[in-house]
């Protein structure tokens, strides 16, 4: 298979977030879309670099072979991800420290290959489905007024959310003990709703272990990144199992968190690490018994469509994903995510590729 076209589309929306639809069209006739979204102040790429590097390197993408391919179905679906990697290898260098652009880059092209071969990306990723859903999970935060966090609470479980994670804004030790109390609240009214926190690596190393402490009556599944990227590995075993999120990202430290104790899940956010490198994190962490779950930056819906593959395409289901429908998506051109569904679910498209169709900004 061969590139012959592609093409760039800007999306503002608003403030500083730009979002980048990335077509790529084969020989075939075919179009592939992918998409990148960085978040300003927490990606490490910015729009206009990956708008330049998106405007140069399809052109030099060379052929993206698969094994025995003809340009009909029956490829085997994991084949794939290693032509794309292939394809891809001579312009890592260039890809360096974009991350959103690599994912929009990757996107585009599983999206091609699977409807070449007549597999969804989920497929294309990791082999034939072992499930066909996943749920997601609801967000809050303790930065709203504890009414208005507990009403979030309830419309989440009338919708069928069965898993609800908090992130804790709150800072210093008063902080804390607000987001404590607004917790504590939080559980006497939904006793039977798995609880996840997010620290967003704002404690110490030092006062990490006495805060999950304070924590573990709550009865939280994991704390997210209670500390530092960079610092997470010395955590160590804790009252409350902790997960890796921004750490991830950190050159070296997903394999050193691979056999930290206390480590309890990976976050996979695509946007941040690329779709491909997302999946070989979460095949690693479920093969070594941790739990895996894939979140959105709070990108666009091709991005979104391609987050629901990764869960999807995971050796076995993860937990409730970070993949709910978000506000930030009434910026973008009305597309239907097929993956999407009522009642908290995600679940498999029944078309090949991305399944998203048409684009038009």
């Amino acid at each position: 298979m061969r590139v012959v076209a592609a093409s760039l589309e800007q999306v503002d929306l608003g403030g500083a977030r730009r979002g980048l639809v990335l077509s790529l069209t084969d020989d075939e006739g075919r179009v592939g879309l992918g998409e990148a979204t960085p978040l300003p102040g927490f990606s490490p790429d910015a729009a206009d670099d990956d708008r330049r590097a998106l405007a140069e390197l399809p052109g030099a993408l060379g052929p993206v072979d698969l094994p025995g391919d003809t340009g009909t179905t029956g490829a085997a679906p994991r084949a794939t991800a290693f032509a794309i990697l292939r394809a891809l290898a001579p312009l890592s260098s260039r890809l360096r420290g974009l991350p959103a652009a690599r994912f929009a880059l990757e996107t585009a092209l599983l999206d091609l290959l699977g409807q070449r071969v007549g597999t969804p990306v989920s497929a294309c990723l990791g082999g034939h489905r072992r499930h066909d859903e996943v749920r997601v999970n609801g967000l809050l935060t303790t930065s709203v007024a504890l009414p208005e966090m507990l009403e979030g609470a309830r419309a989440l479980a009338a919708r069928g959310v069965r898993a609800i994670k908090v992130k804790l804004r709150s800072r210093g030790e008063e902080g804390f003990a607000r987001d404590l109390e607004a917790l504590r609240a939080l559980r006497r009214e939904h006793a039977a709703i798995e609880l996840r926190l997010d620290a967003n690596a704002a404690w110490s190393l030092e006062e990490a272990p006495r805060r999950l402490g304070l924590l573990a009556p709550l009865g939280p599944r994991f704390v997210e990144q209670p500390v530092a990227p960079e610092l997470l590995h010395h955590l160590g075993a804790c009252d409350v199992p902790w997960a890796a999120d921004e750490s991830l990202a950190v050159e070296g430290m997903p394999e050193r968190l691979l056999e930290a104790e206390g480590c309890a899940a990976f976050i996979l956010k695509p946007a941040m690490l690329g779709l491909l490198r997302a999946h070989e994190l979460g095949r690693r962490a479920q093969a070594r018994g941790l739990d895996a779950v894939v979140t959105h930056l709070f990108d666009g819906p091709i991005a979104l469509a391609a987050a629901c593959e990764l869960a999807l395409g995971l050796p076995r289901p993860p937990l409730a994903c970070g993949l709910d429908a978000h506000a930030g998506l009434e910026a973008w051109p009305a597309v239907r995510i097929p993956q999407l569904r009522e009642g908290g679910l995600v679940a498999a498209s029944g078309q090949p590729g991305l399944g998203v169709r048409p684009w038009t900004a």
